[in-house]
């Protein structure tokens, strides 16, 4: 029953208006799941998009989700790569990974899985029933391909029922200091310098810019199409 609640939860989630959030510390749990990047709100895709394939089974999710969040000052951003694939029974077979700045260039990402906190270059894998503890990938490595907007993914462990492979498209979700929408020069050309929020009562908050109004965040999804 806790296992269904949950997944109705995030179900009522992916339909809700994404909330304010604050940008993540440089370390994250290694838990996906507990991880803030898989329980944010994500967009509407078509349902089975992306197909995981596992020794245990197939497990489906709408997406790849590439999640950047732009801080204050010229900072390089955090780059996250989350999957939260669902099966029949309540299974769930998850995976999350910090990547380097310059994935969006190179569109590739190699990342250890580990389960201690993460940072750049670790990844971890998760595998969930409907009841019991989860299955936490103590090592292997996690690889991402893109090419436009289709994702291939490969996890490769000890643990055979973690070993994974997955495809399917890729979103893009870009986070902003909240001060950036409210810039003047928002609606700049893609190459011109983003403002920067001032010092306020604010502090390191961001919140989504899904319309693009941002200069970097439109620079950054022209790379993925």
């Amino acid at each position: 029953m806790r296992q269904k609640a949950l997944l109705a939860l995030l179900l009522v989630g992916a339909c809700a208006k994404p909330r304010e959030e604050r940008a993540h510390p440089p370390n994250v749990s290694a838990s996906p799941s507990k991880s803030a990047a898989l329980n944010a709100p994500e967009r509407p895709q078509p349902p089975g998009a992306v197909v995981v394939r596992t020794d245990v089974g197939t497990f489906e999710a709408p997406s790849v989700r590439l999640m950047v969040t732009f801080t204050e000052g010229e900072a390089p951003p955090a780059l996250e790569v989350a999957l939260s694939a669902q099966a029949e029974g309540g299974r769930q077979w998850a995976v999350l990974a910090s990547v380097e700045p310059a994935f969006p260039k190179t569109k590739h990402a190699t990342a250890r899985l580990t389960r201690m906190p993460l940072q750049v270059g670790l990844a971890s894998a998760e595998l969930r029933g409907p009841s019991g503890p989860p299955t936490l990938a103590s090592d292997g490595t996690l690889e991402l391909n893109v090419t436009g907007r289709e994702v291939h993914g490969t996890v490769r462990t000890k643990d055979a029922d973690l070993s994974a492979t997955f495809e399917g498209p890729l979103s893009v979700e870009c986070m902003v200091p909240a001060a950036w929408l409210q810039g003047p020069d928002t609606h700049a050309s893609p190459g011109a310098p983003v403002p920067v929020a001032p010092s306020s009562a604010r502090g390191s908050t961001v919140v989504p810019d899904e319309a693009g109004t941002t200069a970097r965040c439109r620079a950054l999804k022209e790379q993925f199409r």
